[in-house]
């Protein structure tokens, strides 16, 4: 029967080349629409995750890191003495503007860290000693900002001198791979220049990181220091980053239009396959009766159909999967954050075997009543 489906699938090529179409442009739509769903989470919340912190203190009613008030540096001191808390530092993310050498205006959101930071961040470089530029009060923004963030047409430079909020700042090095989920990038710097940039007074910041004792659970530490700190919100790391991507994917509906865009692509698929498979059938009915005149049952029949619907699948699998994969490498350096996992390829392959099932019980049922007296008649 494998051999029945080939030799049928294959008969009209340019119908199969139809529903090779369908399924490769539903596989890559919806491969790269969660890729930018899990992009997109992991960069609402990447700084949470990477920081290295257990707990984060914050202004109560924060929703997320990206807009949250100013809280006193003191914080810090009334969180140190707290039993099980291994260290505590203030951290400051803040919208800024950034302008160029050339005149031109981006919006930038500054990452204060204190010089011997025990935070991450950030968590891979490029170009540049991270702990020797805090010392040196330099700025690092991504790589992949450089063509967007240059001047002149030219690529920014290390030992380029933008403004922040009016302050003047040297470029001293590049990360790689941090992502931000607003259109506005990280740029990471010492802690008091950081003050000056968000325009902050002194003795003020925006989170107190604090990182838990060994043996100290981060659910138990946090839950002493909401005894302390009654006025404040305090959240382990996986608390915050949830109620991050909860604010950012969903609050916002940004989340939800990628599901839906997810969805479509997969309706798509069924309908141009489903619409190829019963052509398909159709065309053969007669075929089809002399089959079951010769005894064959409808469950013979109906695999025939599935398997010429999961050759069709597999093969547009393979060549959708190739393109999606190939475009989920290149998108990031164009400041898309899609990110296609091995785990999300494999899960592809299910769904698009289930899409191609779906699309084929249409033919699957006409050929159940299909009666075998269709041979005799002209």
């Amino acid at each position: 029967m494998p051999l029945i489906a080939w030799r049928n699938l294959f008969h009209d090529k340019l119908k199969l080349s139809l529903a090779l179409v369908g399924i490769v442009f539903s596989v890559v739509l919806v491969t790269l629409q969660v890729g930018l769903f899990i992009g997109a989470m992991h960069n609402c919340s990447c700084i949470i995750d990477r920081a290295g912190a257990d707990v984060w203190i914050m202004k109560k009613g924060t929703r997320n890191l990206d807009m949250a008030d100013q809280i006193p540096e003191r914080v810090v001191f009334q969180a140190i003495p707290t039993p099980g808390v291994a260290w505590a530092e203030p951290l400051i993310v803040h919208f800024a503007a950034w302008r160029s050498d050339d005149g031109r205006q981006e919006n930038v959101e500054v990452v204060g860290l204190r010089r011997d930071t025990r935070l991450n961040l950030p968590w891979q470089m490029a170009s540049g000693d991270r702990d020797r530029i805090l010392r040196t009060g330099g700025v690092i923004i991504d790589e992949r900002e450089r063509l967007r963030f240059g001047s002149g047409g030219r690529l920014l430079a290390l030992g380029e001198t933008p403004e922040i909020s009016g302050h003047a700042t040297r470029v001293a090095g590049f990360s790689t791979g941090v992502g931000t989920f607003t259109t506005a990038p990280y740029v990471f710097t010492e802690f008091k220049r950081a003050l000056d940039f968000a325009c902050m007074p002194g003795g003020s910041t925006k989170f107190v990181v604090v990182g838990a004792a060994a043996g100290v659970a981060p659910e138990e530490l946090a839950r002493r220091l909401r005894d302390r700190l009654p006025e404040m919100d305090v959240l382990t790391t996986a608390e915050f980053s949830a109620i991050s991507r909860d604010y950012w994917l969903f609050k916002t509906g940004m989340g939800l239009g990628v599901i839906l865009a997810s969805a479509l692509g997969f309706l798509v698929g069924v309908v141009i396959v489903g619409q190829t498979m019963y052509s398909a059938t159709i065309e053969r009915l007669q075929e089809y009766g002399t089959l079951k005149a010769l005894g064959m049952g409808n469950l013979g029949l109906s695999r025939i159909i599935v398997q010429q619907a999961l050759i069709a699948g597999i093969l547009g699998y393979g060549i959708g999967s190739l393109i999606a994969w190939h475009m989920g490498c290149k998108l990031p350096t164009f400041n898309v954050p899609v990110e296609v996992p091995l785990w999300w390829t494999a899960t592809m392959f299910l769904v698009t075997v289930g899409m191609c099932i779906l699309a084929s019980i249409t033919s699957v049922v006409r050929v159940f009543r299909l009666e075998p007296a269709i041979v005799f008649r002209g």
